[in-house]
């Protein structure tokens, strides 16, 4: 009861937190990129509050209905075919969709990507270049986090140690793409 207290306080939280104005955003020394800077507090409590929902979800993942979607005969596009063998969904007791990670070829990569729901809303994705050996243990791995609140990328931190030319850039084209990859990988679990 405690934790559904603590889940349903946090998105009250959050619903409150996401009308505040959003400003075009700067890139700090540590490579983490705020784009939403009322105030520095803001952010760090939307960024709290995504990291409360994504630890609720991973610790009640063993428990959810857990569904393998393989995209080689799905009615996935051909460039998602291509580029992963397959997508694992996430759904807590009532059935709604709460993670997605996507798999890639084996032998071809070890990356993963996993996608985080609050009311099939993106909040939070993770992307890993090892995430296929992390099921549920990603904890401090390197990888890239990305928040969202209303489709819009609040903070992104680069703990993947990848040497980026244009910091800016990347931010530009990961606020561009993953909302819209998100609403594809929703829709191909919905119709499961």
């Amino acid at each position: 009861m405690r934790v559904l207290f603590s889940f349903f306080t946090c998105l009250l939280f959050l619903y409150s937190c996401k009308n505040s104005a959003i400003k075009t955003g700067e890139i700090q020394a540590d490579k983490s990129v705020v784009i939403s800077k009322p105030d520095t507090t803001g952010v760090a409590a939307l960024v709290g509050q995504s990291e409360l929902m994504k630890s609720s979800i991973e610790a009640t993942a063993p428990a959810m209905i857990k569904q393998e979607v393989f995209f080689k005969n799905s009615e996935a596009s051909e460039s998602v075919k291509q580029e992963w063998m397959k997508m694992n969904i996430y759904k807590d007791s009532s059935g709604a969709i709460r993670r997605v990670k996507l798999y890639p070829y084996t032998g071809v990569s070890e990356r993963s990507e996993e996608y985080y729901f609050d009311n099939e809303k993106l909040f939070f994705v993770y992307i890993s270049d090892h995430g296929i050996s992390t099921e549920n243990k990603d904890e401090g791995k390197p990888g890239k986090e990305f928040h969202f609140v209303q489709d819009r990328l609040v903070k992104y931190d680069d703990y993947s140690g990848d040497k980026e030319l244009d910091i800016e850039q990347e931010r530009k084209m990961y606020q561009a793409s993953l909302p819209v990859q998100a609403k594809g990988y929703m829709a191909i679990a919905r119709a499961r």
